[in-house]
């Protein structure tokens, strides 16, 4: 073997170098193909009736608490809160038959319901407060409705809200003042009936089996709140007085009978959503006898001490 060969066999083996000319034609067709996949979704946005935002803001407060971390709910205690100040808004997300029997003088009505959401028309005021405003959401001592309405509503970008430490009990055992409202129940009918409108609070099938003519079915339920489309129809006629009745007869104080009277649940929400002209009628929904029937005079249920019962706020 010739010198020569030794030298080839013993030699080291070639090193291949890196191949920048592939790796570059491999980023420019995946920077080409990122490009058409961007400028092809940008376009198919701006031809949808109601594209997607490019950038997503929320409103951001230095001071505002952290309601996304379920064991830190920030809480007011009840004798820090002022009732009357412009920077504060409080809003009571309980039902409304517990916001009529007592209230925060001034709070809001937002009900918290199991299986619905919050009142989009609520929202969006809060949302329109200033930066800054505290929003002091009340619920009922030992249940958990104000902080799922904080959580809900910090959902949706808001922020500076709290929960009222102890609820309206809290408020209470201090001895600040209460609103309170009375729903007057009507014991006969007499009048001009075009001057009301009957809302019946029965179910489905009992308003089917037969209903006072021209009556809005508005039924009962205290996991729902009421047909946004029924109350639109509602407002439309709110000169006239709206007579609320059910399939059964109503206690003599429906505000603290329970489980809630169905004309009196009715009645309560509408009240509590502002409507000006609301009664209950005592007797149950019957089938008139006969057209010829004599009209009977109005009354109205006393209260303890004689006096007729009237809607209104009182104080406590």
């Amino acid at each position: 073997m010739s010198d020569n060969e030794t030298t080839e066999n013993h030699a080291a083996p070639h090193k291949a170098g890196i191949p920048w000319r592939e790796l570059v034609v491999a980023w420019r067709d995946a920077g080409l193909l990122v490009a058409v996949a961007a400028v092809a979704a940008l376009a198919f946005n701006a031809l949808r009736p109601a594209g997607l935002p490019l950038l997503r803001y929320a409103p951001f407060d230095l001071l505002g608490p952290c309601p996304e971390l379920a064991d830190e709910i920030p809480r007011l205690a009840p004798e820090k809160l002022k009732i009357g100040d412009p920077n504060v808004v409080v809003v009571d997300v309980r039902l409304p038959w517990d916001h009529l029997e007592g209230r925060l003088p001034g709070s809001w009505f937002m009900p918290m319901y199991e299986t619905a959401p919050l009142d989009p028309a609520v929202v969006a005021r809060l949302k329109a407060q200033k930066p800054g405003t505290w929003i002091v959401l009340v619920g009922t001592a030992g249940t958990a409705t104000a902080e799922r309405a904080l959580t809900a509503l910090s959902g949706q970008g808001l922020r500076g809200l709290f929960v009222l430490e102890g609820g309206l009990e809290a408020w209470r055992k201090l001895g600040r003042p209460v609103d309170s409202t009375t729903v007057p129940v009507l014991v006969r009918e007499s009048g001009n009936p075009a001057a009301r409108l009957y809302v019946d609070a029965r179910d489905d099938a009992a308003f089917a089996d037969g209903h006072r003519d021209g009556a809005v079915h508005l039924p009962f339920d205290d996991l729902l709140p009421p047909e946004p489309e029924i109350l639109d129809r509602l407002r439309q006629v709110q000169d006239r007085e709206l007579v609320v009745y059910a399939g059964e007869p109503v206690p003599d104080r429906p505000g603290g009978h329970r489980p809630v009277h169905p004309a009196y649940g009715v009645a309560a929400e509408l009240v509590a959503r502002g409507f000006p002209r609301v009664s209950i009628l005592a007797q149950p929904y019957v089938a008139p006898s006969s057209a010829s029937d004599p009209p009977a005079s109005p009354e109205v249920t006393p209260s303890g001490d004689g006096t007729p019962v009237s809607s209104g706020v009182t104080h406590e």
